[in-house]
């Protein structure tokens, strides 16, 4: 199932669309294609149901969707990482989270997966979040990742960087994990299920 590609024409079955119009979404970056040696459009089933999810399209149960969003954490603080690692699993039916310490790292596994939402640090090593925020917001394929800038220092600079990229949100260290959880929700179209225990600061 998770290798099983689609043609623009079930696709077009799919949202109630021509194909041509499919095509043009392609054509525009907006939904993720390759092209078989034929000369075919083919969509991956991930990818499908991501573009699906952003237009507020639902999702037909021939697809088995996991309708969780996909959450990439990014920090090289190891134990922030691994608490909000922590608070999303907190919201299974919510959320799946992988959590990476470099922006290297990171974009070399959004090169195969494309999450939904990035929790990215500003300060990281070999690459900092800037950067990582540039390349995702300037790849038709990535540009509609959500994406929460986090950091425990005041870099006016980088903070203008971040808003030059439309950065969803950003929050300051420590932080309140409830917040950030909610506005991860807000962003992603979700419903949280009610807290078992007060959240944390981390």
């Amino acid at each position: 199932m998770a290798d099983k590609t689609y043609t623009t024409y079930e696709i077009a079955k799919f949202c109630d669309v021509y194909p041509s119009s499919v095509i043009h979404w392609i054509d525009a970056g907006k939904l993720k294609a390759y092209v078989t040696p034929g000369g075919h459009h083919r969509v991956m089933r991930e990818d499908l149901i991501r573009f699906l999810q952003h237009c507020g399209i639902a999702v037909p149960k021939e697809l088995g969707a996991d309708e969780r969003r996909k959450v990439f954490i990014v920090d090289d603080d190891v134990e922030l990482a691994r608490l909000i690692d922590r608070a999303f699993r907190k919201q299974p039916q919510a959320f799946q989270t992988e959590v990476f310490h470099t922006g290297v790292e990171a974009l070399i596994r959004i090169g195969h997966a494309v999450p939904d939402l990035v929790i990215l640090d500003i300060v990281l090593p070999k690459m900092d979040g800037c950067q990582v925020c540039k390349i995702l917001k300037t790849r038709p394929q990535t540009r509609e990742v959500k994406i929460i800038g986090i950091s425990g220092k005041r870099f006016p600079m980088a903070e203008k960087e971040l808003a030059r990229y439309r950065v969803d949100a950003f929050y300051r260290k420590p932080l309140d994990l409830e917040e950030l959880l909610a506005k991860s929700a807000e962003l992603l179209r979700v419903e949280l299920k009610p807290a078992a225990e007060p959240s944390r600061e981390a």
